[in-house]
């Protein structure tokens, strides 16, 4: 009985010293090749699509809107009209600005041309005239004193200034006559131009017959002109021979007029006198030419009123507002007759020959792009990605959401993406060729200093410490500790121990 006890108990304990050996022996596993393979860690982004170009296009004048020649969703050309503002009011104020314009480019003309042939003749018989009047009125003051001096010559006096009036009558009915013959002499030398004018232009006559016509319609303008000066001299003699005589009348008649007939005498002088510095003044400054101040100050204003009318043209080309760019009609905010404020939105004009994908992103992320990158996009209406560039990438983060803004640029000529779809923007935030790559799920402690994995050689496990790269949800990238080709256990790692056997089942 003792005896069968204790080889009861011998047996025990030989079952469990034999349980570990039993254990390893047992123990099964699942493998995997390491590889050399690339390897990318990719980060998926959603973001909007918008227009490469997005533009709302402002009325730079007030007005009514006189055509509306869109409509929403309609392609337009770079320049095409879109809306036309009435420009009626502006046409009328450039009529009125070239008008100004040609009247001071004349007087500027006149002035740095000096005064012409006829003018100086003019200016001449003017001067003349005033001397002539200065004489004439002291030769009356001296008589008006000499008639107040000796009463006894009043009766000679009033015959003298009967005399002069006479004559004045008289010169006037002459000046009248040649004024008539002037006139009579200018009308046809004007039809005789004229009609030389159009001769000469269909080459029926010469030039020198029409140089000749043509001067002798400026000597009759000339002469007609000259007439009526001196009818209007002949008036203005008549009017003072006139008023001496009855003057002079009054105060043979009423010999108390005389002292106020006297001081009436001098007025007229220094009247005389004032008139003949005015003329004498005219005269040399004909003579001498205008002064450099007036001339600058006549071309002064042919310059404003250039500026001014261009000013008008500008004003009438804003009231056409054109498309800045080839694009299409996004928005139309006014119609026909209405009024536009100056400055207020017309339309929405966008450009979606290429979109912009626009995603925000993070530090870490933001830090891996470049401007010029390319990466992959798929909108949401697509089933593959295509290609895009990294062309904008913000400076700054958005200070309520601390993120970075990239913008992705992607081609859209067949316009089958629309602006504002969504859509999903893959960013490789770190690559790697020909690395040595292991499945995730083999690496035991893999956030931790001190990563490593099992590999089986001759069926039993080996240890293997490792150095890790690009982490990815599927797989890790070797840096140091495992060469490619390796059977690499990927599952039923747990608790295994280097030197045991273990039974592999792929």
């Amino acid at each position: 009985m003792k005896n069968r006890y204790k080889v009861i108990c011998l047996l025990i304990i030989l079952l469990f010293v034999s349980l570990p050996v039993l254990a390893q022996e047992s123990k099964v596993v699942e493998t995997a090749k390491s590889v050399t393979d690339d390897i990318s860690l990719d980060e998926l982004i959603t973001g909007t699509l918008t227009p490469i170009q997005d533009v709302n296009i402002p009325a730079q004048i007030g007005g009514v809107a006189d055509l509306v020649n869109i409509e929403i969703g309609e392609q337009v050309k770079e320049g095409a009209e879109l809306i036309k503002i009435d420009d009626e009011t502006l046409m009328i104020q450039k009529d009125q600005a070239e008008a100004a314009l040609d009247s001071a480019r004349a007087n500027y003309e006149e002035l740095k041309n000096g005064v012409t042939e006829e003018e100086m003749k003019r200016i001449q018989a003017n001067y003349e005239n005033a001397k002539a009047s200065l004489e004439s009125a002291e030769t009356n003051l001296e008589l008006m004193q000499e008639l107040y001096n000796e009463r006894r010559t009043l009766e000679q006096q009033l015959v003298n200034a009967e005399q002069q009036l006479n004559s004045a009558r008289q010169q006037l009915q002459t000046s009248k006559q040649n004024l008539n013959q002037a006139e009579v002499n200018y009308n046809q030398a004007e039809r005789e131009y004229e009609r030389s004018k159009n001769l000469y232009a269909d080459n029926v006559i010469s030039e020198r017959e029409y140089e000749n016509a043509k001067n002798s319609y400026e000597n009759a303008e000339s002469s007609y002109k000259n007439a009526q000066i001196s009818v209007k001299q002949a008036e203005t003699s008549l009017a003072a021979a006139e008023k001496n005589y009855q003057l002079t009348k009054a105060t043979y008649n009423n010999p108390t007029q005389l002292k106020q007939q006297l001081e009436n005498a001098r007025s007229q002088v220094n009247s005389a006198r004032t008139n003949l510095k005015v003329a004498e003044s005219n005269l040399e400054e004909a003579k001498r030419g205008p002064r450099k101040e007036r001339i600058r100050a006549s071309f002064a204003a042919v310059k404003q009123a250039e500026a001014r009318l261009d000013e008008i043209k500008n004003q009438i080309t804003k009231s056409q507002i054109t498309a800045p760019f080839s694009g299409l009609i996004n928005r139309v905010n006014f119609d026909e007759g209405e009024m536009i404020p100056a400055g207020q939105t017309v339309l929405n004009l966008i450009n979606i020959d290429q979109l912009y994908a626009e995603i925000d992103v993070t530090a870490a992320t933001v830090s891996t792009i470049n401007k010029g990158d390319t990466v992959e996009v798929r909108a949401e209406t697509m089933q593959h990605y295509i290609k895009g560039e990294v062309t904008n990438i913000a400076p700054a983060a958005d200070r309520a959401s601390k993120t970075f803004l990239v913008k992705v640029k992607i081609p859209n000529l067949e316009h089958r993406l629309r602006a504002g779809m969504f859509a999903d923007v893959k960013i490789t935030k770190g690559k790697s060729g020909s690395a040595v790559v292991v499945p995730i799920e083999s690496i035991v402690n893999l956030n931790s200093d001190n990563p490593y994995l099992f590999v089986v050689e001759d069926g039993k496990v080996v240890r293997k410490d490792l150095k890790i790269g690009i982490k990815t949800d599927s797989r890790v990238e070797i840096l140091a500790g495992l060469n490619a080709d390796e059977d690499v256990i990927i599952r039923g790692q747990s608790n295994l121990e280097a030197g045991q056997e273990v039974e592999v089942r792929n």
